[in-house]
């Protein structure tokens, strides 16, 4: 019974409901506003994303279809003190012993009409280093002319049965985070319009661990 009992209490381990915060009201409606302004004026800045494999990095319609801002140098710097901020709350919800990360990306998306993310997760590892909390910013322009793009995070085990995952709606100006090795996806969106600030548009943050004596960046 006891070997049963501990068996059963790591399944439950596994799939026990992902981990996560929300920050809602992050930035507020003038900066949802300058934000929109923004995308707009860089629409044709826009390119498909791509979704990297043993080969490299690649565009693969069947894994990730959306439209990743290949020019954002400006936006990052602005938006990373800001991120910074909330640093303790991350850690404190999730657990994590609080760390200096070497590094936060940043990646702003737009998820048009079929856009979608299949099941991965964020974890890269290069020379000790690796993503170990990501987190999505989410806005768009009012009225919300799209339908979809829930972002689903999994158990360990992601199994896909119902209380093992956690399904979280693009609220406007909402920032969501979590660990990065939790599998996830978006789920497809729909936007009758196609029109490009019709989109669901997402910031995506992740934290990297560091070697002592790196800094942000």
């Amino acid at each position: 019974m006891q070997a049963m009992s501990g068996m059963t209490t790591a399944t439950d381990m596994f799939n026990k409901v992902p981990l996560h915060g929300l920050v809602h009201d992050w930035l507020g409606s003038e900066s949802v506003a300058r934000l929109l302004q923004f995308v707009q004026s860089n629409e044709h800045h826009f390119k498909d994303t791509m979704v990297r494999d043993e080969e490299g990095q690649k565009i693969d319609n069947t894994v990730r279809v959306s439209r990743r801002l290949q020019r954002s140098a400006g936006l990052e710097n602005e938006l990373r003190p800001k991120f910074k901020v909330l640093l303790p709350v991350m850690f404190g919800k999730l657990g994590i012993k609080p760390f200096i990360p070497s590094r936060i990306e940043v990646e702003l998306v737009a998820h048009g009409d079929g856009a979608f993310f299949a099941r991965h997760n964020d974890t890269i590892f290069d020379k000790g280093r690796g993503r170990v909390i990501s987190a999505v910013y989410y806005f768009y322009a009012l009225p919300k002319a799209f339908s979809g793009g829930i972002l689903r995070i999994h158990s360990m085990a992601a199994s896909g049965q119902q209380g093992t995952f956690a399904d979280i709606t693009p609220d406007y100006d909402t920032l969501v985070f979590f660990p990065s090795f939790f599998p996830h996806e978006v789920l497809p969106v729909k936007c009758p319009s196609r029109q490009f600030l019709d989109s669901r548009f997402a910031i995506n943050f992740w934290i990297h661990l560091f070697p002592t004596g790196e800094s942000f960046r």
